[in-house]
């Protein structure tokens, strides 16, 4: 029963990020690539952001992951060069972070993440601020049909504005590794607050190397 229930699951998310790829206002890809060495993880990732064909935000960032004495807990500390398009030009954000991420295995057999991040953001023409996310990911952990499905949901709190800024909301599945490579393809809804609530999606291809 439980068997059924996944490939039910999957065949949904599968069949939702398809049906809703039509309606998303941007699509993504992003290739990671990681390295652990006695147990330290040593990551690294560009990603590219395209809005109707038009290429309007890219970045590159790099980081360590340290497990820490707490089983499953791990300590992160990443540099991320950001550079948005506006109207003048490329505009560069300067973000270094932090992060803890607690992995939790249900009786229920679910899989979950808990990650709490700290950036401080360097942006051109807009100087300094900060910014805190907490984000919770469920995974399912039996593959099926060579594939995971997941959700996320994450909260974006402006300790500089001393407001809620930003939500997002993931949904998708990971696929068994392909030769060197791990595919995976999600559909993304991000709710932004400027003069008011502002809702985006788009469809994002991940390859971890």
């Amino acid at each position: 029963m439980f068997v059924n229930l996944n490939r039910f699951i999957l065949m949904s998310l599968v069949v939702w990020c398809f049906s809703f790829s039509c309606l998303a206002t941007e699509s993504q890809l992003k290739v990671n690539k990681k390295a652990v060495i006695k147990g330290v993880a040593f990551k690294g990732d560009i990603e590219a952001r395209r809005d109707k064909g038009i290429l309007h935000r890219k970045h590159a960032d790099i980081g360590v992951r340290l497990p820490l004495a707490i089983k499953d807990l791990t300590l992160g500390v990443h540099y991320r060069r950001v550079y948005s398009l506006e109207e003048d030009g490329w505009a560069l954000e300067n973000r270094p972070y932090v992060q803890l991420e607690q992995k939790f295995k249900g009786n229920n057999k679910l899989v979950w993440r808990l990650r709490v991040r700290q950036e401080f953001r360097d942006r051109e023409g807009k100087g300094h601020s900060k910014r805190s996310r907490v984000r919770a990911k469920v995974v399912l952990p039996k593959r099926i049909f060579n594939a995971k499905p997941f959700v996320s949901h994450e909260y974006y709190y402006d300790l500089t504005a001393h407001q809620l800024s930003q939500t997002r909301v993931d949904m998708g599945v990971t696929f068994d590794k392909f030769k060197t490579v791990v595919p995976q393809l999600s559909f993304k809804i991000v709710a932004k607050q400027k003069d008011k609530w502002q809702t985006s999606s788009a469809i994002v291809l991940s390859l971890a190397f």
